[in-house]
């Protein structure tokens, strides 16, 4: 039992540090947020990023991206949370090595419409904004 509460405690803890853990969404992203614009997403070396949507009541989650020519996707699959938030409310911002970067999601192919994309899902750009 006590393994149990400690389990639930640190699931807790974890959940509460400013933002998603692992497959669990979170809340507002926490760090350094960078108040310039990024033109060139190259530096970018983590596998994962984390993508807060929905600015009133923020939700995050940690995803795959890609960078291509310098610019930074993310291809949501359809029915999730994240994919009707982004619908609703472009802004968004995202975390990488501990800073924020405050972004806008734009709609850059629909299924199928852009090359080296999963073809059954949309694709958006996450374009910095300062």
């Amino acid at each position: 039992m006590a393994m149990r509460a400690t389990s639930i405690l640190a699931l807790l803890v974890a959940l509460g540090c400013g933002g998603p853990f692992l497959v669990f969404p979170g809340g507002a992203l926490s760090g350094e947020v960078v108040g310039d614009s990024v033109a060139d997403w190259s530096f970018l070396e983590d596998r994962f990023i984390e993508l807060e949507t929905r600015p009133d009541q923020p939700y995050s989650v940690q995803l795959n991206y890609f960078v291509v020519d310098g610019k930074l996707y993310v291809d949501p699959a359809e029915g999730r949370r994240w994919l009707e938030h982004l619908r609703t409310d472009p802004r968004v911002r995202v975390r990488a090595g501990g800073r924020v970067y405050p972004c806008n999601a734009v709609l850059a192919g629909r299924p199928g419409e852009l090359e080296g994309f999963d073809p059954e899902r949309f694709v958006y750009r996450l374009e910095s904004r300062p």
